[in-house]
C-alpha cells in the first residue's frame, strides 16, 4: 500500500469519526431539548393545577365577603364570578341556604325532624324502613355527625345520592325543627306533607315574590297550600319560615387551562365550619 493510499485511509477514518461525533451532538441536543419541554410542560401544568386549587378556595372566601354574589345565580346553579374569569382562567359559584334543608343531626332527639325523614326517605323517596330505624336507634351516632359524607355508615351509596340534597349537618335548627320556605326544595317540601304538584308551584312562584311570615295567616298566600297538615300534632306553619339561618353550602369550580379543582364548604358569616377541595 503507498503512501497516498495511506492518506486516504486516514482521511476515511477522521471523516467517520466526525460523523459519529456529529451524530452523538445531534443526539444529544435532541435529547436536551426534549428533555426542557417535558419539564418545561411539567411546570406548566403544575403551574395551573395549583392556580386551580388556590383560585377554588378563593371562590369560598370570595362569596363570605361578598354575599352578594347570591344575586349571580339562583340558589343550586353555577354563577360566573366576574374579572377573575378571563381568557383560559374561570372561577364559578353555586349557593346553598342550609335553612331550606333538614338537619339530620336531629333525628334522635327531635319527633317533628324523625317524622319529616321518615317521610322523605320512605314516601317520597321510596327507600326502605329499615334505614330510617338505623338513624333513630339505639346504636346511632348520628347527632354528633360532623360531615354529610358520615351517612354512607347508616345507608348505601344510592340511597344517599337520593337524599343528600336535602339533608344537612349545619347548625340551622337552634330552636326546635324550621324549613326556610323560600330556599327548600321540591323533595323537602313534599317530606312536610305538601303535594308533588303544589310544591312545584310554591317553587315557581316564590322565584317572583318570596314569601313572608304572613303569608301563613289563614287568609295568606301560603295558607293554601297548608291546609290541616300537621306534624306531631302541630300546624305546619309552625315549622315553616321565611328567612335564613345564615348558613350557606358553598361549592367553587375553578379551571385553569386543563386543569379544574372543584372546593365545598359551609359558611355563616366570616365563619367556615368545613371545606374540602375535591
Amino acid at each position: 500500500m503507498g503512501e497516498q493510499g495511506i492518506v486516504h485511509r486516514d482521511r476515511g477514518v477522521a471523516l467517520l469519526i466526525v460523523l459519529l461525533v456529529t451524530a452523538l451532538l445531534i443526539a444529544l441536543i435532541f435529547e436536551f431539548a426534549y428533555g426542557t419541554r417535558v419539564s418545561l410542560r411539567g411546570a406548566v401544568n403544575f403551574r395551573d393545577s395549583q392556580r386551580a386549587y388556590f383560585l377554588a378556595r378563593s371562590g369560598v372566601a370570595i362569596f363570605t365577603k361578598y354575599p352578594d354574589l347570591k344575586q349571580l345565580a339562583l340558589e343550586g346553579e353555577w354563577g360566573v364570578v366576574p374579572v377573575i374569569s378571563t381568557g383560559d382562567t374561570e372561577v364559578r359559584i353555586k349557593w346553598e341556604d342550609e335553612s331550606g334543608k333538614i338537619k339530620i343531626n336531629d333525628i334522635k332527639r327531635d319527633r317533628a325532624t324523625l317524622e319529616v325523614v321518615r317521610t322523605l326517605f320512605e314516601t317520597v323517596k321510596g327507600i326502605d324502613t329499615t334505614v330510617v330505624d338505623r338513624l333513630a336507634g339505639p346504636e346511632s351516632q348520628i347527632s354528633s355527625l360532623i360531615l354529610l359524607s358520615g351517612l354512607h355508615e347508616y345507608m348505601s351509596d344510592e340511597n344517599y345520592n337520593n337524599v343528600y340534597k336535602s339533608l344537612t349537618v349545619s347548625p340551622v335548627s337552634q330552636n326546635g325543627f324550621k324549613v326556610n320556605v323560600n330556599t327548600a326544595s321540591a323533595d323537602v317540601l313534599q317530606s312536610l306533607g305538601i303535594s308533588a304538584s303544589d310544591a312545584n308551584t310554591i317553587i315557581k312562584d316564590r322565584q317572583t315574590t318570596p314569601y313572608v311570615m304572613s303569608d301563613f295567616a289563614s287568609n295568606g298566600r301560603f295558607s293554601i297550600y297548608l291546609g290541616n297538615k300537621q306534624i306531631y300534632g302541630s300546624n305546619l306553619a309552625s315549622f315553616l319560615t321565611t328567612s335564613s339561618s345564615g348558613y350557606y353550602k358553598i361549592y367553587a369550580y375553578a379551571r385553569v387551562g386543563d386543569y379544574t379543582k372543584q372546593t365545598e364548604a359551609i359558611i355563616n358569616g366570616n365563619a367556615i365550619s368545613y371545606w374540602r377541595t375535591l
